[in-house]
């Protein structure tokens, strides 16, 4: 019985709220920085919601709001080294109440 509770802790320790093919696109990131940054504030997020309508993925870690953005975010923008070469966003702020309430609030916008 010991051994089941220990390798539940061990498998829990390592799931992380995300879609399939979003860690896909995760694991093919080749700066390695990017790749563990991102993995980092998935796995240790406090909330995660995935908005009905577009389908868009939202992760919050402490005072920082995480998004996969479902769709492309400007070709032209990463192109130009303006933007990340991938779909993510992040924001940060003051602290983790702040944070939490524009989770809520742009959930519930981006749902209407």
């Amino acid at each position: 019985m010991k051994m089941h509770i220990k390798q539940f802790k061990e498998m829990a320790q390592n799931l992380m709220m995300i879609k399939d093919d979003t860690l896909k696109e995760i694991e093919n990131i080749p700066d390695e920085i990017r790749k563990e940054y991102l993995k980092h504030k998935i796995k240790n997020c406090s909330s995660y919601m995935v908005s009905h309508t577009s389908e868009n993925e939202h992760w919050l870690h402490g005072n920082t709001i995480l998004t996969y953005w479902n769709h492309d975010t400007g070709y032209s923008r990463k192109y130009l080294g303006l933007a990340f070469p991938d779909n993510f966003e992040s924001w940060s702020f003051k602290n983790d109440k702040q944070a939490s309430e524009a989770f809520l609030t742009h959930h519930e916008m981006e749902n209407n």
